[in-house]
C-alpha cells in the first residue's frame, strides 16, 4: 500500500511539472529588453499630416520618444536602427476586437485545445497582432475576469502582446444583442454582457468595473436590424444611455456604441457616444443629417467592414466629409492566414478611402477615440514609443502594409524580420 501511494505522489508530481512546463511552452513572452535605440534614416509619416518627410533621426529612451533631430544624444551603447531605404510610421490601433474571440476556429480544433489555449491567453494570436503591426487593441467585450487579468499581466510585461484598453462586458438588455446569438454559448454571452435598462443597476456596475481597470465602455443602442427598420430585437431606452454617457464623461472614459439605423445612430451621437461601431449598416446609405451629427461632436466612425460588407456603399461619403474615421476589425486576427487588419485597411481604400487616409485612420484618429492621443497616435517628443518600420509606403500605397520588417511597442523591439 504504502509502495502504491509513493508511486502516485511522483506520478502527480511528475503530472504537475509536466503541466507548468506545457503552460509555459511558447507562451509568447517578450524575447528582448526595453531598450534605448537610434532610428537613422528612411523616410517618416508621423501622422502628424497628410505628408512624409526624410527621417530626421529618433531616439528612443525608457520606452518614449525622447528626441527627433540632430540634436539628439545618441551614446555608445544606444542600438543603432537602420531604416535606409525603408519607412517609419506609428503603430497601428484596433478599435474593435473581442480578445478572446481573436483566433480562427479550425475544423481541427476541439474543445479541450481551445480551453487550453483560453487558459495561456491566447499566445498565436498576442504574436499575430505585434507581427501585424497593431501596438494597441481595444476589446468591446470579452470574459471577464480573464480580460482584466490578460491586461494586467500585459501591463506589467508578464506576457507579450499589444496595448490592451478594456471596456469589460458589453451593456444591453435582456433579449437586445448580442444576447440571441446562437453560435455563442449562453454561459459566454452571460460572462461578456451586463443586460439591465435600469439606470441605478447600471451605476452600480460600471463603478465596480472602474475598481477593474476598465477604459471604457461598450453599448448596444440597436434595435432596428434590417432596411426597412423593423424592431426585431429590444433597445435600452435613452435615459439609461445618458447615464452612461454621464458617468464615462465624469471619469475620462470612452463610450463604444453599437448602432445600426440612421436615427439610432444619431440619438447615440448627441447623448455623447465617443465613437459609432459598426455605423449606417445593412446597405443603407448615410444620410446627411447623420454626417453632420459625426462631424460636429466629433465622435470617430468604426465601419468595421469585415463584419458589415455593405458598410462600403458609404465609405466615398465619409471620405469626403470631415468625418473622423478609426478602424476596427470585429474579426479573428488572421483570417485564411491574412491579418485581418490588413485585409481591413485594403476594403477601405478599395471603397474609396484614400491610402493616406486610411493611414490616418489606423494610428492618430485611433488614439483619439481611445482618448489617448498625448501617449499614441503620432510619432512626436514625449509620446510612447510604437513604431513600425516598413518595406514600402503604406501611405501611398496600402499594401505595403503587408511588409512589415520591425515592430517597436514601448521603446522594445517586437518583432524583426532579421
Amino acid at each position: 500500500m504504502k509502495k502504491l501511494f509513493a508511486y502516485l505522489l511522483v506520478f502527480l508530481i511528475i503530472s504537475g511539472l509536466a503541466l507548468v512546463l506545457a503552460y509555459k511552452h511558447d507562451l509568447y513572452t517578450w524575447e528582448k529588453p526595453q531598450q534605448n535605440m537610434w532610428i537613422q534614416g528612411g523616410t517618416l509619416f508621423d501622422a502628424t499630416s497628410e505628408f512624409a518627410t526624410s527621417n530626421p533621426g529618433i531616439l528612443v529612451a525608457d520606452g518614449k520618444i525622447a528626441c527627433l533631430g540632430e540634436s539628439c544624444n545618441v551614446t555608445e551603447t544606444t542600438l543603432i536602427i537602420d531604416a535606409t531605404g525603408k519607412s517609419i510610421m506609428p503603430g497601428l490601433i484596433d478599435l474593435h476586437g473581442h480578445f478572446f474571440g481573436g483566433k480562427e476556429q479550425s475544423k481541427h480544433d476541439n474543445m479541450l485545445n481551445t480551453i487550453w489555449a483560453q487558459l495561456r491567453f491566447l499566445p498565436s494570436v498576442r504574436q499575430d497582432l505585434i507581427q501585424a503591426g497593431v501596438t494597441s487593441y481595444r476589446s468591446l467585450g470579452d470574459i471577464a475576469p480573464a480580460i482584466f487579468d490578460l491586461k494586467k499581466s500585459l501591463s506589467q510585461d508578464k506576457l507579450a502582446g499589444p496595448r490592451l484598453f478594456v471596456a469589460g462586458p458589453i451593456f444591453t438588455v435582456a433579449g437586445g444583442h448580442p444576447t440571441q446569438r446562437k453560435d455563442i454559448p449562453a454561459w459566454v454571452l452571460k460572462q461578456m454582457t451586463f443586460q439591465s435598462d435600469s439606470p441605478e443597476q447600471i451605476t452600480t456596475q460600471i463603478e465596480q468595473l472602474m475598481s477593474q481597470g476598465i477604459d471604457g465602455i461598450k453599448v448596444v443602442y440597436q434595435g432596428h436590424t434590417d432596411s426597412v427598420n423593423d424592431i426585431e430585437m429590444p433597445r435600452m431606452s435613452r435615459e439609461t444611455l445618458a447615464t452612461i454617457t454621464s458617468l464615462a464623461e465624469k471619469n475620462g472614459l470612452w463610450v463604444a456604441a453599437h448602432t445600426g439605423g440612421q436615427n439610432e445612430t444619431i440619438e447615440a451621437i448627441n447623448t455623447g457616444v465617443t465613437s459609432v461601431e459598426h455605423g449606417i449598416r445593412h446597405g443603407n446609405i448615410i444620410r446627411q443629417e447623420t454626417l453632420d451629427a459625426v462631424t460636429n461632436n466629433q465622435v470617430t466612425y468604426v465601419p468595421t467592414l469585415a463584419r458589415e460588407p455593405k458598410g462600403h456603399l458609404n465609405i466615398p461619403h465619409l471620405a469626403q466629409s470631415d468625418v473622423m474615421l478609426g478602424v476596427g476589425t470585429d474579426s479573428p486576427v488572421k483570417v485564411q492566414g491574412q491579418y485581418s487588419y490588413h485585409m481591413e485597411l485594403k476594403r477601405l481604400v478599395d471603397a474609396g478611402l484614400s491610402d493616406t487616409q486610411a493611414v490616418i485612420a489606423a494610428t492618430r484618429n485611433g488614439a483619439i477615440a481611445l482618448k489617448q492621443s498625448k501617449q499614441l497616435g503620432t510619432i512626436e517628443q514625449g509620446k510612447l514609443a510604437d513604431i513600425l518600420i516598413i518595406n514600402g509606403y503604406p501611405w501611398d500605397n496600402i499594401r505595403d502594409i503587408e511588409k512589415i520588417d520591425t515592430v517597436i511597442i514601448n521603446g522594445r523591439i517586437g518583432y524583426s524580420i532579421n
